[in-house]
């Protein structure tokens, strides 16, 4: 199967999840500035979400670049990692509306482990697809993954925390921060000439 049917597939749907995420906003009741301070919460998660989203999106399209080809297992890891970023909104409106309670912060942290997680599956079942050498060595010798999934779970620790509950969102943030500049692997391998046979 061509790729270029599933990355259209699957940038119409980061599209709408964006979409739908932003329509959670209610207009304000007043019309002045005071009455759009009831908007806060939601835009300050809002804001996070928009970059987690943003962020998966660029190295999603830079994933797909060492992609000659789409097999079942990709389209099965796709799917996968677009049913996890798809929660996006509800956790986001979720964790706006309660004003970053406790069980809303943890389902928001629980969430983006489970869309890392499924990043992963993906990003395996496509180095796993092709037959380079090079590919495979410059994501196995990696620690992005394992950092990210680090900040994470110290995210989710401090979920259960009240008194350190907002720093969930830094450490979400702090952890999707590597991945801000596209992953560099998968450009190296993309317009660098590697050695497509095994050793």
């Amino acid at each position: 199967m061509d790729k270029g049917r599933l990355e259209a597939f699957s940038d119409g749907v980061m599209a709408i999840i964006i979409t739908i995420t932003v329509l959670l906003f209610d207009l304000p009741d007043g019309d002045s500035l005071e009455s759009l301070k009831q908007l806060l919460p939601l835009a300050r998660v809002y804001l996070v979400s928009f970059i987690m989203i943003g962020v998966h999106w660029v190295n999603h399209h830079h994933l797909l670049q060492v992609a000659s080809h789409v097999n079942g297992k990709i389209l099965w890891a796709n799917l996968l990692y677009l049913f996890a970023l798809s929660f996006f909104p509800l956790a986001t409106g979720w964790v706006g509306k309660t004003r970053f309670a406790g069980v809303p912060t943890t389902v928001y942290v629980l969430i983006n482990l489970a869309e890392a997680g499924s990043y992963v599956l993906l990003q395996q079942a496509i180095v796993h697809s092709k037959d380079c050498v090079n590919l495979k060595r410059v994501v196995n010798e990696s620690n992005k993954e394992l950092y990210t999934f680090v900040m994470e779970f110290a995210a989710l620790i401090c979920s259960f925390l009240p008194a350190v509950r907002w720093a969930s969102y830094l450490l979400l943030i702090a952890g999707t921060a590597p991945w801000i500049i596209p992953d560099l692997r998968m450009s190296s391998v993309y317009y660098d000439s590697f050695d497509t046979t095994e050793d």
